[in-house]
């Protein structure tokens, strides 16, 4: 410390052209004003640390919610993405449905009409057996 007011006398001696004894109280007011600039440094340094220490927290906070809320986000998203799977699937189920139940009675219609006309030609062919049989009577008696 001696050295540093040495210095300080040296520097004050050279730059104004006075001279400073060790007791004198201007070196009292330069001891107090460093005394009270470490205070100070200390001081801002606990702050600074409690500033840090608050802003960690916060940070933290704003993290788990962040995620909490982005995490809600993402199970919406995926429900509705489900939801909307589901619909389309069910949509495609009844297309699918309703072209079968459309080619089945479109099959039917088509197996009645040939049943229909082979019942047609059996009669048909069951007359003539008749009228040939008829005939055949008729020749023979």
């Amino acid at each position: 410390m001696n050295d540093e007011l040495d210095a300080l006398i040296k520097r004050i001696a050279s730059e104004h052209g006075v001279a400073l004894s060790q007791d004198d109280p201007v070196l009292m007011m330069h001891t107090l004003n460093k005394v009270l600039l470490e205070q100070n440094q200390q001081a801002h340094a606990q702050l600074l640390s409690q500033y840090e220490a608050v802003l960690q927290e916060n940070f933290n906070q704003w993290h788990l919610y962040v995620s909490k809320k982005t995490n809600a986000l993402i199970a919406a998203q995926q429900n509705n993405a489900s939801n909307i799977n589901d619909q389309t699937v069910e949509q495609c189920v009844q297309l699918i449905n309703e072209k079968i139940r459309i080619a089945i009675n479109h099959e039917i219609r088509d197996f009645t009409r040939i049943s229909r006309q082979a019942a047609i030609m059996n009669l048909l062919a069951a007359v003539l057996v008749l009228i040939s049989v008829v005939l055949v009577f008729v020749v023979l008696s």
